[in-house]
């Protein structure tokens, strides 16, 4: 609809996951690669994982379509919420092959056969298992009697899993440890950084635009690539609904007003509409800290709708941070805290946090927050005394420096911990859990977590 009027030959950002658009990372690239090796090397299990939306099915479309081996029969299973008899019928059917009957002792037998067969005409089958999180348990303890179909020298299926962290999480059931040890190549999809969502957007108006001119505006680009927080799949939602809108408008470029309109018709900052929510109220703060949003993110996390209050007597904010290793107030200013970006060696200064001021006496208690929140420190009227409350609780500078503030893309605590501090080791694993409570599992910390790193302690003292 609106491609004659910016002069597209196609629309750039549809949503389906088409390989001619295939914008590789190195991240990408490593998964893309990951699938090759496996493949090629015949290393039976393949495991891609990575968030809703970060590209997943695209790189293992690209691949299908770059497959240069004529001996790879590919079995590409779309809905893996199957039972494994109703998996076996569905290769059987895939490589034309009678199903001798219900039994699956039978059924595996019978593939195994046939697979010979083809292996002695130097043919692989290659099973590629789509949105793997949703199979069954059952089901994917039984892929194991696949992969141990073999020859002396190699296996006869590869298997190749892709799927959101939910099945990292299934995969180390106890149950299916055995499956899960037998995972040869293993790699992680995760939200691209500012810089390639920027370029990713480039990438797919110049696979499409038949003239020079500009298609957004520098500050439309910015809004988009800031609220769609890295996912690929939300740059196309909300891309494609600025070129519509300006369409409607006749405004070329797509300017900041143009992509505002779309950000309020999609609810983005209260209620996502058609783009998955954060986890949880950690990662919109993650996403949201920079530039003068900030008091209203933090209040829609919160609490629901922006405060339009004056700003002489704006609501205080409190927020839930971990606990205080001195109550006492320091003499000077606390150092501001650094929010560490996705990309591993760059840190950026966050930006202060607005002085909390006390509410007035009728105003309601906050509800509905995840977990209850912290009282924050009253501020004195000009001339009058200060109130006995506590100092708002935040990390207290220790040592080295102030704490810094991570964000998890991917990273486990470990390769955290070592890039902050230059090593890893107990005390430092310790050290971090201290500070940072909401860490059951150190195992298994969240896409989009945001971690606090304190300083460390004086020379001296153990972490």
């Amino acid at each position: 609809m609106y491609k004659e009027f910016f002069n597209l030959s196609a629309e750039p950002f549809r949503i389906t996951p088409d390989p001619g658009f295939l914008f590789l990372t190195d991240q990408h690239k490593e998964a893309l690669a990951s699938i090759i090796y496996g493949i090629s090397k015949r290393k039976g299990f393949v495991c891609i994982i990575g968030e809703v939306g970060v590209g997943k099915t695209t790189i293992l479309r690209s691949y299908l379509d770059g497959a240069e081996e004529p001996e790879l029969v590919f079995v590409h299973i779309f809905n893996p919420a199957v039972s494994f008899l109703a998996l076996l019928k569905q290769i059987f059917a895939e490589l034309d092959l009678p199903i001798p009957g219900e039994d699956i002792p039978s059924m595996v037998e019978a593939l195994r056969v046939r697979l010979i067969e083809r292996h002695q005409r130097h043919e692989t089958l290659v099973l590629l298992i789509d949105e793997a999180q949703n199979m069954p348990v059952g089901t994917l303890e039984s892929l194991r009697m696949l992969s141990n179909l073999e020859t002396a020298t190699e296996k006869l299926v590869q298997i190749v899993l892709v799927g959101q962290p939910e099945l990292e999480q299934l995969l180390a059931e106890r149950q299916l440890r055995q499956l899960e040890s037998r995972i040869a190549v293993r790699t992680r999809l995760g939200p691209l950084s500012r810089a390639d969502s920027v370029a990713y957007i480039r990438h797919r108006l110049k696979c499409v635009a038949l003239d020079d001119r500009p298609v957004f505006t520098e500050g439309a680009i910015r809004l988009l690539v800031r609220h769609a927080q890295g996912i690929p799949r939300r740059i196309n939602v909300l891309c494609d609904s600025a070129l519509m809108t300006a369409f409607g408008r006749q405004v070329r470029p797509a300017n900041s007003a143009i992509v505002r309109e779309v950000l309020r018709d999609l609810r983005i900052g209260r209620r996502r509409v058609g783009l998955e929510p954060p986890e949880n109220w950690r990662r919109s703060l993650a996403f949201a800290a920079g530039g003068a949003g900030l008091a209203a993110a933090l209040a829609l996390v919160l609490g629901g709708a922006p405060s339009h209050r004056p700003a002489a007597a704006p609501a205080a904010v409190s927020l839930p941070l971990p606990p205080l290793r001195s109550t006492a107030k320091p003499a000077h200013p606390a150092p501001v805290p650094a929010v560490v970006d996705p990309e591993p060696g760059l840190i950026s200064p966050a930006p202060a946090l607005p002085a909390p001021v006390a509410p007035p006496p009728s105003a309601p208690e906050p509800s509905g927050a995840a977990s209850p929140p912290v009282p924050a420190e009253t501020v004195a009227p000009a001339g009058g005394p200060a109130s006995a409350s506590p100092p708002p609780p935040a990390i207290a500078p220790a040592g080295d420096g102030a704490p810094r503030w991570v964000v998890v893309r991917g990273d486990t605590l470990a390769q955290l911990i070592a890039r902050v501090y230059g090593k890893f080791d107990r005390q430092h694993l310790d050290w971090v859990k201290a500070h940072n409570p909401e860490i059951v599992d150190v195992d298994r910390i969240q896409v989009g977590q945001v971690i606090a790193f304190p300083g460390l302690p004086p020379s001296g003292e153990e972490p």
